[in-house]
């Protein structure tokens, strides 16, 4: 983590030297106002003598159990890190109050009188810190620290990353993999000709390796093989020690008394040699690199046609895609009813019948809440219970103390196994990557983290590399990607009525996080049950609870993010002011019910992420142009009606979210906002990415034309006066994925035949209004038609059935329609809408009939029906849709909700949830679910 701070001071280093503002500020003082370029000289060299820091840390961060030294000097470069980057932030505050007076036509004589000691003082505390870096070097070598040297990389008894032996378990001891055993076997007894490749993953401790540990020793899979290789494989690999191991176990007594002496090509023939007539079953455990299988491939697929067989366990996705994909196999974690029964066999495994007594039952199952279905901590949990006095005081003891017992704080060393374990994912994690995963930490138990807004904080924080000819947010998204592939962050799907992907640290994996984090000074948690007084003596800091006591900070100057999730609290926390902590780089208040923002908020010149998403907020301040390095703002469902004029200005800004709420969440279905009103002037923002829920005016449309680097464009209230110059703007928009386009009230509504030239990335299209002609003859649909997923459609009012034009889009995974159909019936025909997941139907007011062919939209799992007033039977056909798992009725008629829960519930009885939402009566209801 040390080498992540020094990461961030040498990426705030390069944008100040690559900045023209300080070369320029420079240029235009006095020629014997030399200071500047003596920073900017002393920057330079401080950043190279960082870089070669940072290479000395890189390594540090791979290894563990360095000496007292070693740690103490790893504290110190951290320490001048973020002195370093405290001078950088002043440099950058002086510099930001300079441009402005410089555009006033005070600079230099502001510079003379008041400013010129200041220069000098920066200049003079870099010289220090100079003479400070080069101290840390000289003490290295007079000290002689040093990294321990590294693992030969293949474990022999693998104890530095395995079970205790008192906890490993035979096979018929495990529970809820069945079905995945079977598996795995029925891919052991296939037969074949060649060497199959099988791979199991899943985050560390997930039961991978006693899966196939249990199938390995099963007589009847060692029956098929002439010979048994089971290799754990660390993070380091040597391919001829693994090759000499391989040797060693197929050979045993009658290995060559040369084998240590044998390398490379030598070692290699040897094996082959051995394999020739072989039949072999190789099993290479806690892999880490393609690589391992790509240096032994050819060795054992060379040898022999018998139909060798190779298991590979994983905590990796990329090393998982060795095997065909019908051979990965992905563990997943327990669901609630195995995992009590894993505990119950370990914590009274010393009874008859381990069974649990009733009255510690609930207790007993908040205590495995906690292992979050994770079998190894389940397994650890139930033995250390199993020594334990059997009572409710004991167990509510062990119940306080877990959280803090797993992450290593007490003595009991068989829980440590555990946060070893699943240190080894985060050791192995590219320097990159690191920073990035410690971040998650921030957020609350089971929070769930969009994808969006986290690369917009990882972002604003400084933890993305620059990349050429990528943005961040695209390197930032393929860092989360990473970090879900190495099991370190789950995908969670939230069953509302769209498909939403969302983000959530498994709790074990969370607690390691927050051990590094404390350890690394990276963040501060704060909440009601913290004992003592906190020393808020770091860079961030996350409020879980509000309480009195963090209002007063030690010293909030320190502070360069402040995130705060504590939903009671209204009152707008004072570490977020400039006066306090001016440095503030992420303001994260979302949900916060806080009502106004002080004015001297504005004063917080390195802001770059501002978060007020779903707070009581009704106007930003009007010197919000004074936030220069804004980058995002955030005050989507606000009470925020109008933006300030200074918005126009910020010129740094990527991504702009507004919009105000103007309908709750509509039962999981819809949650609707009103566009704000967005100032008349000309907008300088050309980094602008996502651009959304603003109201159109004349001048907004002029300049979008020269946003060319939107990705999302949602704008409102369009006149028909505005067409022509928005639509030639929006053919410019190369990298547009998401439109979004309302007709003004009382407007006929635009047409497809004005969409002429759409972006060619077009993924998501949400349109009202008319439409003139058939959708799929228009050259609009003809370009973008093939690749939309998403499609909103509304106001049309047509008297042709609309479904016909957009039926056959080849793509398309979410249908929104509303009030686009003053037909009375609906057909939904064979081959209708292939891969269809999600279909909401609201406001057909006249639909009589509604009818679902067999193949149609055989891949629908949601449909929404809102407001059919007429429609008094159920779907015809809608058994034939046998994917369909939720379905939401709001506000139909009487007899429809009759003829569903009675003679014809047995057509919807295949669909797993059946809800029913009576606006009117305020009343919802669950029908039935199996």
């Amino acid at each position: 983590m040390a080498e992540g701070v020094v990461f961030a001071v040498l990426c705030k280093i390069g944008s100040v030297l690559t900045s023209s503002a300080s070369i320029s500020l420079g240029a235009r003082l006095d020629a014997k106002l030399t200071v500047i370029s003596e920073i900017e000289n002393r920057m330079k060299q401080i950043e190279v003598e960082l870089k070669l820091m940072q290479a000395f840390l890189r390594q540090a961060q791979k290894q563990e159990g360095y000496g007292e030294p070693t740690e103490v000097y790893l504290q110190e470069v951290r320490t001048a890190a973020f002195e370093i980057e405290d001078i950088i932030d002043e440099f950058l505050y002086l510099s930001a109050k300079h441009k402005s007076r410089y555009f006033n036509g005070e600079l230099m004589s502001y510079f003379r009188k008041l400013g010129k000691s200041s220069w000098h003082k920066i200049a003079r505390e870099l010289k220090d810190m100079q003479s400070h870096l080069q101290n840390l070097r000289n003490l290295r070598v007079q000290y002689e620290i040093q990294l321990p040297n590294g693992s030969s990389g293949v474990s022999t008894d693998a104890r530095d990353h395995r079970l205790p032996h008192h906890l490993s378990y035979p096979a018929d001891e495990m529970v809820g993999v069945e079905k995945e055993r079977k598996l795995v076997i029925q891919w052991l007894n296939a037969r074949a000709s060649w060497t199959s490749v099988i791979t199991v993953w899943g985050m560390g401790g997930s039961g991978k390796t006693t899966l196939v540990d249990g199938i390995y020793q099963d007589e009847r899979i060692k029956n098929q093989f002439d010979c048994h290789i089971w290799i754990t494989v660390s993070q380091k690999f040597n391919t001829s020690d693994i090759i000499r191991k391989m040797v060693r176990q197929i050979l045993q007594r009658a290995c060559p008394s040369n084998i240590d002496s044998l390398d490379g090509r030598d070692l290699t023939e040897t094996l082959q040699r051995i394999l020739k007539h072989r039949k072999i079953l190789l099993v290479l455990d806690d892999v880490w690199s393609t690589d391992v299988w790509m240096d032994l491939s050819g060795t054992v697929t060379r040898s022999n046609n018998y139909g060798n067989k190779v298991i590979i366990t994983t905590r990796i996705k990329e090393v998982a895609s060795l095997a065909s994909e019908e051979q990965v196999l992905e563990l997943q974690k327990l669901n609630d009813a195995d995992s009590w029964l894993l505990f119950c066999r370990w914590a009274f495994k010393n009874s008859m019948d381990r069974a649990c007594p009733p009255d510690m039952e609930s207790l007993g199952r908040e205590i495995v809440g906690k292992c979050d279905g994770l079998p190894l901590a389940i397994v650890t949990v139930g033995n250390m219970l199993s020594f334990r006095k059997q009572d409710m005081e004991e167990w509510n003891r062990c119940n306080d103390q877990l959280t803090w017992e797993l992450r290593d704080r007490l003595r009991d060393q068989e829980l440590s196994s555990v946060m070893k374990i699943l240190k080894l994912s985060y050791k192995h994690l590219p320097s990159h990557l690191k920073n990035a995963f410690v971040f998650c930490s921030i957020f609350p138990e089971d929070y769930k983290i969009t994808k969006k807004r986290l690369v917009r904080l990882w972002v604003a924080e400084g933890l993305i590399k620059l990349e050429k000819r990528r943005t961040v947010e695209e390197v930032a998204e393929e860092y989360l990607d990473e970090l879900v592939d190495r099991c370190l962050l789950q995908v969670v799907e939230r069953k509302h009525f769209r498909k939403v992907k969302e983000f959530q640290m498994h709790d074990i994996v969370r607690e390691l996080a927050i051990s590094i984090s404390e350890k690394e000074n990276f963040c501060m948690m704060h909440g009601k049950s913290q004992l003592g007084e906190p020393e808020y003596r770091c860079r961030r800091l996350s409020i879980h609870e509000h309480n009195d006591r963090i209002m007063s900070l030690s010293d909030a100057s320190l502070l360069r993010s402040l995130y705060h999730f504590d939903i009671t609290c209204s009152s707008f926390p004072s570490a977020g002011t400039a006066r306090s902590s001016r440095y503030l780089n992420v303001l994260e208040l979302q949900s916060v019910p806080v009502t106004v923002l002080p004015e001297e908020l504005s004063g917080l010149f390195n802001l770059r992420y501002l978060g007020l998403r779903r707070t009581k907020i009704k106007q930003l301040p009007r010197s919000i142009d004074k936030l220069f390095n804004l980058q995002t703002l955030d005050v989507y469902l606000t009470s925020v009606d109008k933006l300030p004029a200074g918005i126009t200005k910020l010129k740094r800004l990527r991504h702009l979210l507004a919009g105000k709420l103007s309908a709750p969440l509509y039962c999981g279905i819809l949650e609707t906002s009103r566009g704000v009103e967005v100032p008349k002037f000309a907008w300088e923002s050309m980094e602008l990415q996502t651009l959304k829920g603003v109201l159109t005016n004349m001048d907004l449309v002029e300049h979008l034309g020269s946003m060319t680097q939107l990705r999302t464009l949602a704008i409102e209230d369009v006149e028909e006066q505005h067409y022509p110059r928005l639509f030639a703007s929006i053919s410019k928009m190369y990298f547009l994925r998401t439109l979004k386009i309302l007709a003004a009230e009382g407007n006929q509504g635009l047409s497809f035949d004005q969409l002429s030239y759409p972006p060619q990335n077009l993924r998501k299209l949400r349109l009202n209004g008319r439409l003139h002609r058939s959708v799929m003859e228009s050259p609009f649909f003809q370009t973008v038609g093939a690749k939309l997923q998403k499609l909103h459609l509304s106001g049309s009012k047509m008297n042709i059935d609309p479904f016909l034009s957009i039926s056959c889009l080849p793509n398309l995974k979410l249908l929104t329609v509303d009030d686009i159909y003053d037909g009375e019936s609906v057909v939904f025909e064979s081959g209708w809408f292939p891969k269809l997941h999600t279909l909401i139907m609201t406001n057909l007011s006249s639909i009589r009939s509604m009818a679902m062919e067999q193949q149609s939209m055989q891949s629908l799992q949601w449909l929404a029906m809102v407001n059919f007033p007429e429609l008094k039977e159920v779907p015809r056909g809608i058994e034939s849709v046998v994917s369909l798992q939720n379905f939401m009725l709001v506000n139909m008629h009487d007899e429809f909700m009759e003829r569903i829960q009675g003679e014809d519930k047995v057509r919807v009885q295949h669909i797993l949830t059946v809800r029913y939402l009576d606006r009117t009566r305020g009343m919802e209801r669950r029908l039935f679910q199996d």
